[in-house]
């Protein structure tokens, strides 16, 4: 049997056993939905860009940005080039051609009407939920 992989949380390195699989695409989704990452890396995908001329692109405190920024550095996603700019890394292009996929789906989703959301017999509610 496979030994269980290490996986870090905040509070330091944990055992992922096959119940928690999903546990690195979690790790990625919460990565990403912090506030100022998903627009921060999205923004990168255009090409290197510096501190600065992020921080106006975005429209973000400084403060949050440097913490993103290094939250996502950190993770692998984004480095710092021999300019000093920002841009994606190896990691950080993989996973913009998965979200790019994503991203048109959701806007196919957004133009849908609620209703439309919703397939056609459907049920309402799940079993046993009240």
């Amino acid at each position: 049997m496979p030994e269980p992989r290490q996986r870090m949380t905040r509070d330091g390195p944990s055992a992922a056993g096959p119940s928690q699989e999903p546990a690195a695409l979690s790790d990625v989704i919460d990565l990403l939905a912090r506030r100022h990452a998903l627009p921060a890396f999205w923004s990168l995908r255009e090409g290197p860009a510096a501190f600065r001329a992020l921080a106006l692109r975005l429209d973000v405190p400084q403060p949050q940005l440097t913490q993103r920024l290094r939250e996502l550095r950190e993770a692998g996603i984004v480095e710092v080039d021999e300019a000093g700019d920002y841009r994606l890394t190896v990691h950080g292009r993989r996973l913009q051609g998965v979200l790019e996929p994503v991203e048109a789906w959701a806007g196919e989703w957004a133009r849908l009407s609620p209703r439309g959301r919703v397939p056609r017999g459907s049920a309402t509610r799940g079993r046993g939920e009240p």
